[in-house]
């Protein structure tokens, strides 16, 4: 008797989950890169649109009233950087181009009190239609650090949507990975009303704890705590979303252009969980205590020992007393098969760029690529 076979299309519906293509790269452009110094300095025009389906333009800001509010006049309106940006729909007309509002050290005072008010919520949304139509944007990104209030951040999501479902523009946010440690969502509901939801699945360790760690892995090592394992890694992140009903095509998983790096106190101990000084010197780039991005590690450590981690899925790096935890291009196509595997949306990345744009370690945008490359098989 031969096997039968059963078809994607009544496999789905036997088992209520539906399919479909793990196609997206969001690539988060951190614009302030264009005032870096030498070989850090990244202009819009240094982004392949090739490689990216969505581009998710780095940080717009909001008024007490509502209303968006542009952070570098000079860099973002005079130098053209907003419609540089979007410009890049010319040479990939399929590419979609978001304002990301908000971010890490945006605070967390204005989001609630919108969140609470509707006569600013309708000013937010009417402000971002009116900047979508004057520098051809496709949506709005999210990004609130973090929500306090589910019923908040759900009426302020709600409200966007609604404003911006008659013109088809987009609503994505990026949000809080860290399971158990996610108190303003509620994730059905959002999944009903997003376009896209980009978990942060990065930033799992501290640099301050006093050993070497990695900043993004995509699972829990064996030499760790039991909760470590259950929540401090991609995998438990991505698992916890989804177990808490989020649709995995709306879902994008981080990838981290940057690693966390340190000072090891002897720097003949040189593992995962060795003893470190402090966190590194900022990198000359991206100038962040305790980070490097991925051109930083390139250019500046081209003689390093790489170590893979076959638990973690990730390396790291040592060279002298420095080390990093970090993902290079054979971690990020894992990160990609995963994203398959789970059938999500894809994968977004910060940032761009800190890819290694001059080609130090290789290739030029070698994360990008490799990306890219795993995306399509």
């Amino acid at each position: 008797m031969f096997p039968r076979i059963i078809p994607l299309c009544l496999l789905a519906a036997i088992t209520g989950q539906v399919f479909g293509a793990t196609d997206k790269v969001i690539c988060y452009y951190a614009s302030w890169a264009v005032t870096r110094p030498g070989n850090g300095k990244f202009v819009p025009e240094d982004i392949n649109p090739s490689l990216c389906t969505h581009i998710n333009y780095a940080f717009a800001g909001l008024n007490t009233d509502g209303t968006l509010q542009i952070l570098d006049e000079e860099n973002d309106v005079n130098q053209g950087g907003f419609k540089r940006v979007s410009a890049l729909k010319e040479t990939n007309p399929n590419l979609k181009v978001l304002l990301s509002v908000g971010g890490a050290t945006a605070g967390t005072d204005v989001f609630v009190s919108i969140s609470q008010d509707a006569q600013k919520q309708q000013a937010m949304a009417q402000s971002a239609i009116e900047f979508f139509e004057t520098y051809d944007f496709d949506g709005l990104d999210v990004d609130w650090e973090y929500p306090n209030s589910k019923e908040g951040f759900n009426t302020l999501l709600s409200a966007l949507k609604g404003a911006f479902e008659p013109g088809g523009y987009l609503l994505t946010v990026a949000v809080n990975s860290i399971p158990g440690e996610v108190g303003g969502y509620d994730i059905p509901a959002m999944s009903n009303v997003l376009d896209l939801i980009n978990v942060m699945t990065y930033d799992f360790h501290a640099i301050f704890a006093g050993f070497t760690s990695e900043n993004s892995p995509l699972y829990g090592g064996v030499n760790e705590s039991d909760w470590q394992q259950e929540n401090r890694n991609c995998d438990a992140a991505i698992r916890y979303w989804l177990d808490g009903g989020a649709d995995p095509q709306k879902v994008a998983m981080g990838v981290a252009f940057y690693g966390h790096s340190f000072i090891l106190q002897n720097p003949s101990n040189h593992g995962l969980n060795d003893p470190t000084q402090a966190p590194s010197d900022p990198g000359p780039y991206t100038d962040n205590l305790g980070s490097l991005g991925y051109n930083e590690v390139c250019e500046f450590h081209p003689n390093g020992t790489v170590v893979f981690l076959d638990d973690m899925k990730v390396p790291y790096l040592y060279d002298g007393s420095f080390w990093i935890g970090y993902d290079n291009e054979e971690s990020v196509a894992l990160k990609v098969q995963y994203a398959k595997e789970k059938n999500l949306a894809g994968v977004f990345i910060w940032s761009i760029e800190t890819d290694d744009m001059h080609g130090f370690c290789g290739e030029e945008n070698g994360l990008l690529k490799a990306i890219n490359n795993e995306i399509k098989k």
